[in-house]
């Protein structure tokens, strides 16, 4: 069933933010964790992102990334000390934005190689 298929990428999205943030409050960060945002990231990635929003994806993932990095850092280095559950959250939904962005970045290379 098309319909059926076509809702296993959004639900595998929403399912993985629903677990980063459940996990930020309530586990501590595992190897199995990761695993698992991992594994749903790709999901997304290979079910929601077509030929012409690789560019939005990876873009707004990398920003993404590289604000919370940088946040990280700044909030570090002024002595704030945040909640363990707002690092473990940033953490978390980097991991599942992340993986994605692998796969996608080394699709969007295989194209351009494929293409010369």
């Amino acid at each position: 069933m098309k319909v059926g298929k076509e809702l296993i990428g959004p639900a595998a999205f929403y399912i993985g933010l629903l677990i980063a943030l459940v996990a930020a409050v309530a586990i501590d960060p595992s190897g199995k964790l990761y695993g698992v945002l991992a594994v749903l990231g790709i999901i997304v990635a290979l079910l929601n992102i077509t030929a012409e929003e690789v560019n939005m994806f990876m873009i707004s993932s990398i920003a993404f990334i590289v604000s919370a990095l940088g946040m990280w850092q700044l909030i570090e280095a002024t002595g704030v000390h945040l909640a363990d559950e707002w690092t473990r959250l940033a953490a978390n939904i980097t991991v599942l934005l992340g993986a994605g962005v692998v796969i996608i970045a080394l699709k969007a290379i295989y194209q351009l190689a494929k293409s010369r």
